[in-house]
C-alpha cells in the first residue's frame, strides 16, 4: 500500500515538473519571438520616421503622410507633426536645437506609430499587441556657391598663371584651360577640411582646432585635390601641391568659421561652397601685416612696353577673407591691393618717340555676403541674393615712389608725371585723379535661370560710363613747359590728350584682367553664383 502510494506521488511530481517546464518554454518563446518581433518592428518604424521627417522638411505634413502611406509596412500613421527651425550649434543642448513654429519652417519633427501584434506573450500579458512610436527630426539645407571677382571670361592669357605663380613663389605653368577649370570647380570647404583631417591624421579635431594649427600649404592644396574627385582640375591641384614646399598656414587667419568652429562633422552644418581658384587665391595670399610685391613685364599689342607692379596685402588689422556669421551667412572678401602700371605708346608727334602713361590704383577690400536663398518655386524672390560692397579706393594718372608701394601705412601721394620730353627741352606733364567711393552694400538677385546661365553681375560704386584709364584720360590736365617755363595753348596739349584717349582702352584691358584675376575690381565688384541646391534635407535627431 505504501509502495503504491509512493509511486503515485512520484508520477505527480513529474507532471508538475513538466508543467513548469512548459511554462518556462512559453516564456522563452515569448522572449525569443515576441521581443524579437517588437525590436524589429521598432527598427522598421524608426526608418519610416526618418524618411517621413526628410519628406516633411521639404514638403510639410502632407509629404510625410504620403510617404508613410506608400510604405510596404502596414498600420503606420503619423501621430504628430511639428514644423520649425533647427540650429546646428554644439553649445546648445540637443533637445533644444529644434524650435517648433520658429524660423522659416526649414525643419520638421515627425512622430509615427504602429500597433505590433503579440504571439506567445498574449498568454502572459493578456493583450494581442503593443503600440510603438518613433520620432525623427530633419532639417532642410539650401546651398549655393558664389565667387567674388572671378569671371571665366576674364581668365585669359597667361596672367592668372603669372599671378598665382608669384603668390606661390614658384612657376606653376598653368594654361588658360587650367585656370578656367579651377574657376569652375566648386569645392565644399568642410569637405576639404575632412580631407585635410584624414591627410594630417587629425581625425578627432573639431574644425576650429584644425584651422588653428600650422599646416603646410602643400597639404591644404592636396586636400583640395582629394575632395575634387578624379577631375582634371584635381590633377592640377595635386601638381601644385607638389611644387609648393616650405610654407605653412593657419587657416583661421584667412577663414573665420564662427559657429561652425566647434563642429567635428559636416552633418547639419551649412554648405560652404567656393570655386577652387578663389580658394587658392585665399590660401596663397600674404599673411597679416605682410605684402607680396610683383614686378611683371607684359607684352600688350598696341603698347610699346608695359610694366606691372602689384602689391597684395593688408595693414596690421586684417579681416578674414571668408567669414561664417551666427546666422550662417557666408561672407567673401578680397585683399587690399596696390597697382602701378607704367605703359608707353609710340608717338607720331614731332620730336616725341614715345609717350609714357603711369597709372596708380589703390583698392580696399571688396565684399560679397550671402544674404538669402529662396527655393520657393515661381516666387519673385526665388534664387540667391548677395549683398555686395564694391572695392573703394582711388586711381591716378601720376607719379609715385615705387619703393614705398609695399608700405600700406604710408600714402602713395601721386603727383604730376612726366609723360614725354624732347631733346630741345620741352617737357609734357599730366595729372588726373578719380575717387572710387561708395561703402553701402547693394543687393544683387540671381534668378535660377541666371544661375544656370552662369551670368556675371557687376556692382559699381559710381557711374563710370568708361573704363578707369579712359576716365582718367578724359580728366587729365596736360601741361607743356619749355626750359621750365609753362607754355600756354601749346598744340602738344590736345595732341597728347587725344593719344591718351586712344590708348586708354588697351590699358583698361590690362587693368581689368589683373583685377578680375585677383578678385579686386576698379570701383566695381563682379559676382557670380555658380550653383543653387535646394531642399537637401538631413536627419539631425
Amino acid at each position: 500500500m505504501t509502495r503504491y502510494a509512493l509511486c503515485v506521488s512520484q508520477k505527480g511530481a513529474i507532471s508538475l515538473i513538466m508543467a513548469g517546464s512548459l511554462f518556462m518554454l512559453a516564456g522563452a518563446a515569448t522572449v525569443a519571438v515576441d521581443l524579437g518581433s517588437v525590436f524589429l518592428a521598432k527598427r522598421q518604424l524608426q526608418g519610416i520616421a526618418d524618411a517621413a521627417a526628410l519628406a516633411a522638411a521639404g514638403g510639410g505634413r502632407t509629404a510625410a503622410e504620403q510617404l508613410v502611406g506608400q510604405s510596404p509596412i502596414g498600420g503606420v500613421s503619423v501621430s504628430s507633426f511639428e514644423s520649425g527651425s533647427y540650429t546646428a550649434d554644439l553649445t546648445i543642448p540637443v533637445t533644444q536645437r529644434f524650435v517648433p513654429g520658429g524660423g522659416d519652417g526649414a525643419a520638421a519633427r515627425v512622430e509615427v506609430q504602429r500597433r505590433t501584434p503579440l504571439f506567445f506573450a498574449r498568454l502572459l500579458v493578456g493583450r494581442d499587441g503593443v503600440d510603438l512610436k518613433a520620432r525623427a527630426t530633419a532639417a532642410r539645407r539650401d546651398a549655393t556657391a558664389f565667387s567674388l571677382g572671378t569671371g571665366l571670361a576674364s581668365l585669359s592669357g597667361g596672367l592668372p598663371n603669372m599671378l598665382l605663380s608669384n603668390l606661390a613663389g614658384t612657376e606653376l605653368n598653368l594654361s588658360v584651360m587650367d585656370s578656367q577649370g579651377l574657376a569652375s570647380l566648386n569645392l565644399d570647404l568642410l569637405g576639404v577640411a575632412d580631407a585635410l583631417r584624414l591627410r594630417t591624421g587629425r581625425n578627432d579635431d573639431a574644425y576650429g582646432a584644425l584651422f588653428d594649427r600650422d599646416i603646410p600649404v602643400s597639404d591644404i592644396i592636396a586636400a583640395m585635390a582629394d575632395s575634387a574627385g578624379s577631375s582634371q582640375s584635381a590633377a592640377i591641384l595635386a601638381m601644385m601641391a607638389g611644387r609648393i614646399a616650405g610654407r605653412s598656414l593657419k587657416l583661421s587667419d584667412i577663414i573665420d568659421l564662427g559657429p561652425v568652429r566647434g563642429a567635428s562633422s559636416a552633418n547639419g552644418q551649412p554648405n560652404i561652397l567656393l570655386d577652387a581658384f578663389s580658394m587658392l587665391r585665399m590660401i596663397l595670399s600674404p599673411p597679416s601685416g605682410t605684402s607680396v610685391p610683383m614686378d611683371l613685364r607684359l607684352n600688350v599689342p598696341g603698347l610699346a612696353s608695359t610694366r606691372l607692379m602689384l602689391v597684395m596685402g593688408e595693414g596690421q588689422a586684417r579681416s578674414p577673407m571668408l567669414t561664417i556669421t551666427s546666422e550662417r551667412d557666408v561672407v567673401l572678401r578680397t585683399a587690399q591691393t596696390r597697382i602701378y602700371l607704367e605703359s608707353s605708346v609710340a608717338s607720331a608727334l614731332a620730336g616725341i618717340a614715345t609717350v609714357r602713361i603711369p597709372l596708380y590704383v589703390e583698392l580696399a577690400a571688396a565684399e560679397a555676403r550671402l544674404s538669402a536663398i529662396d527655393c520657393t518655386r515661381g516666387s519673385a524672390s526665388e534664387g540667391v541674393k548677395l549683398a555686395v560692397t564694391p572695392s573703394i579706393g582711388s586711381a591716378a594718372l601720376g607719379e609715385i615712389d615705387v619703393s614705398a608701394l609695399t608700405n600700406f601705412s604710408t600714402p602713395a601721394n601721386p603727383r604730376p608725371a612726366i609723360l614725354a620730353q624732347t631733346l630741345l627741352g620741352t617737357r609734357i606733364t599730366g595729372y588726373a585723379n578719380v575717387a572710387l567711393g561708395g561703402t553701402q552694400a547693394q543687393t544683387v538677385h540671381f534668378t535660377p535661370s541666371e544661375i544656370n546661365a552662369q551670368q556675371v553681375k557687376r556692382v559699381s560704386t559710381q557711374d563710370l560710363t568708361q573704363g578707369l584709364a579712359a576716365s582718367l584720360a578724359s580728366r587729365v590736365q596736360v601741361q607743356v613747359s619749355l626750359l621750365g617755363i609753362t607754355v600756354g595753348n601749346s598744340p602738344l596739349s590736345p595732341a597728347i590728350g587725344l593719344l591718351l584717349g586712344t590708348t586708354a582702352p588697351l590699358i583698361d584691358g590690362v587693368l581689368n584682367a589683373v583685377t578680375s584675376t585677383l578678385g579686386v575690381q576698379l570701383g566695381t565688384a563682379d559676382v557670380r553664383v555658380h550653383q543653387l541646391r535646394c531642399g537637401m534635407a538631413t536627419v539631425v535627431a
